[in-house]
């Protein structure tokens, strides 16, 4: 019987906007639109409680 084994990396960065850019272009993903309502996803993040 084949084991499946799960695991998460995560990256510190400086700069995560530009290394989430180089990810969605190496994996073809797309950034989806902020929440209506708002302009950016900082917006919408800056609307949330801490």
């Amino acid at each position: 019987m084949a084991s499946i084994k799960q695991f998460q990396v995560t990256f510190d960065c400086a700069e995560p906007g530009r290394v989430a850019r180089f990810w969605c272009e190496v994996l073809g993903y797309v950034v989806s639109p902020p929440p209506e309502g708002f302009a950016t996803w900082d917006d919408f993040d800056r609307s949330r409680p801490p």
